[in-house]
């Protein structure tokens, strides 16, 4: 074949076979692909079988439970209302009759529950807010003051916060309110913030009108308890030194408020002077912090505090059924119980009301209070005792009594010495034991003089035409009859018996607070001093309250933390019988014969007496005393009983 030929066939058949192979490749890819998709598609209906599978796995077990968000915990607000009259120790006397029928006490409340409280309180995580609601009529005295200052202090120093609401404030709650961080009071409000001011009631133009004359014989010119007996005025010297006794008492109200509102003393004393604020005024002079409607307490302080609010009201005590015969158990049942005590005890023993040789509820008997005393002497679980004294003193006799037990207890356990409200005369002489004293800025102490006082009728039974008759072999005799007065041999007398229970209260002050007699005269004499000038003077060794003083006592008995307190005497609700059938609404004094039926005052006019604050039970133990028949003359440690500081 020619070569020209051949070579187009050559390309022909080339391209032949390059198009065959290629042909066959494409078949065989074909093929190879086909198995490969065919495995796809088995492995895609395997996990939509496993898929199908896991539905209905998913189907049987139950689905998992949505989490809920945890709501914030709620913030804890403890409401407390402070009302009523605050006393150290509530006494059975000083129960209602009618109140034991509706369930509960009368408006007499337990202070150091109070303090107690907030003690408690301080210490509670559950709350983190406190309110006081203050719109409420109360009473609570210098002392008291001082010594609740401290405890909200504890409140404060825990982080906690404290809000006051008031209505129409007094300067005591006021005081309260200044404790707390902030202050609200009702838009209508008023505040009345007077100064200090003290009254003293005179009897003798009254006496001299009805016939009635009073013999006394005294140590110490400013014996300011007989004065009122003798003269129809208060003497210049007298008034003078009562004077600077109530501006110290005085200084101490201002300086609680200007400290807790942040205000200058100066000023605070300034608005004293003007002394009515309405609430506006009130707020722009920094007294208060706002304003709110009338019953809005708890929603405008909520809405300071936040939301979520908790708060805890007091719960009113449950209304009971008393039949008549637990009704008269509870009439007849003493006025005290004693109680038992736990290991490591402190015993805050409280000694209130006038100092007798006998006496019941209302008083300090000699007898049952020597006996308490020895009990806590011989008690060898109690490690310590506070002796709270409220009191204006008394009987000497029963005083030096007292005093005798006190200073056994001082030897053998740690004895300190608590004045409350006043510790004044025979209330100083049992504190005469050689232990530490405390006293608040308010308390009202001293007093060291003697006295001895007789009423007489003599003109006034003239009047109405009445002549006694004495017979007796000498005139002495007679001492004590209502007809006539002391005579100048009486006078003289019972002078050197006075002047004897004098000297010995001054051996006893100079002895227990290490004073000279001579210097002790000048302090001494019947002068009456606040707790600030009686530390000043060292009759008084520091300012301070039950509060101190227990931790005075836990620390000499080493007993740090470990110990518990309880207060003595325990009280009951009993009731004095003679209340119950009338005895407290009828006359003061329940003397038969026309002098005492002259001096008896009516019930009405002795409320009006003592809703102006005056020491009527004082009163009424003296004039009482002076008529009672007996051998031998009261010689008397007492404060003036017509004294009242508001």
């Amino acid at each position: 074949m020619h070569a020209s030929v051949r070579l187009p066939f050559l390309l022909m058949v080339i391209l032949l076979s390059v198009h065959t192979f290629a042909q066959d490749k494409k078949t065989d890819e074909t093929k190879t692909d086909a198995p490969k998709t065919a495995k796809v598609e088995k492995k895609d209906s395997a996990d939509q079988a496993e898929a199908k599978e896991g539905d209905k796995k998913a189907a049987k077990k139950p689905a998992p439970a949505v989490k809920k968000e945890t709501p914030p915990p709620k913030i804890g607000v403890r409401q407390i209302k402070i009302s009523g009259s605050y006393a150290d120790l509530v006494q059975p006397a000083a129960l209602d009759p009618l109140s034991l029928l509706a369930g509960g006490p009368g408006s007499t409340r337990s202070f150091y529950k109070l303090t107690s409280f907030l003690d408690s309180f301080s210490q509670d995580d559950a709350f983190d807010h406190l309110v006081v609601d203050l719109s409420s009529g109360f009473s609570m005295n210098s002392a008291q003051l001082d010594e609740l200052s401290r405890h909200f202090r504890k409140v404060t120093d825990a982080g906690k916060k404290s809000y006051a609401w008031l209505e129409s404030a007094s300067r005591e709650a006021l005081e309260i309110a200044s404790m707390c961080d902030t202050v609200y009071m009702a838009d209508f409000g008023e505040v009345d913030l007077p100064s200090v001011a003290m009254q003293s009631m005179f009897y003798r133009d009254a006496m001299d009108l009805v016939g009635v004359k009073a013999s006394v014989v005294r140590a110490g010119d400013f014996k300011g308890a007989v004065e009122p007996y003798l003269n129809s005025r208060m003497s210049d010297h007298l008034r003078q030194h009562y004077m600077d006794m109530l501006t110290t008492i005085n200084d101490a109200a201002v300086d609680r408020i200007a400290k807790g509102r942040g205000l200058k003393t100066a000023d605070v004393r300034e608005m004293q002077s003007r002394r009515m604020w309405l609430a506006k005024e009130a707020l722009a002079k920094g007294l208060v912090d706002k304003l709110a409607p009338y019953g809005s307490m708890q929603k405008v302080i909520g809405d300071d505090i936040g939301e979520n609010l908790n708060w805890v009201t007091p719960k009113k005590a449950a209304k009971k059924d008393v039949s008549f015969f637990q009704l008269m158990g509870e009439l007849m049942a003493g006025n005290a119980a004693s109680g038992s005590v736990q290991d490591n005890t402190i015993v805050v023993l409280h000694l209130s009301g006038a100092i007798v040789d006998e006496g019941g509820a209302g008083s300090i008997a000699a007898g049952s209070t020597v006996e308490r005393i020895q009990k806590l002497t011989d008690e060898d679980r109690v490690k310590g005792v506070v002796v709270r004294i409220n009191s204006p003193g008394g009987s000497a006799t029963a005083s030096e009594a007292i005093r005798q037990a006190l200073k056994k207890l001082a030897e053998k356990k740690p004895t300190v010495i608590s004045m409350g409200d006043v510790a004044a005369s025979g209330g100083y002489w049992i504190s005469c034991i050689g232990t530490p004293i405390y006293a608040e800025r308010g308390t009202v102490t001293g007093s060291i003089g003697v006295f001895a006082m007789k009423l007489s009728g003599g003109a006034l039974m003239r009047r109405v035409g009445l002549h006694t008759e004495n017979i007796h072999l000498d005139e002495s005799a007679s001492l004590f009859s209502l007809d006539r007065g002391f005579t100048e041999d009486e006078t003289r007398e019972m002078q050197k018996s006075i002047d004897s229970v004098y000297g010995r209260f001054l051996k006893l002050v100079s002895g227990a607070r290490k004073i000279p007699v001579q210097k002790l005269r000048t302090l001494a004499g019947g002068r009456v001093w606040s707790g600030s000038q009686a530390v000043r003077n060292k009759l008084v060794d520091q300012i301070g309250g039950v509060d101190d003083c227990i931790q005075h006592i836990a620390k000499k008995a080493g007993l740090g933390n470990e110990y518990k307190v309880t207060h003595r005497p325990v009280t009951k609700s009993g009731l004095d019988l003679s209340s119950f059938l009338g005895g407290e609404d009828e006359d003061i004094i329940s003397i038969d014969g026309p002098v005492a039926s002259m001096l008896q005052m009516n019930s009405t006019a002795l409320r009006l007496l003592e809703r102006q604050g005056l020491n009527m039970k004082t009163l009424q133990l003296l004039i009482n005393d002076s008529l009672q028949t007996r051998q031998k003359p009261t010689v008397w440690l007492m404060e003036p009983s017509s004294l009242s500081i508001r």
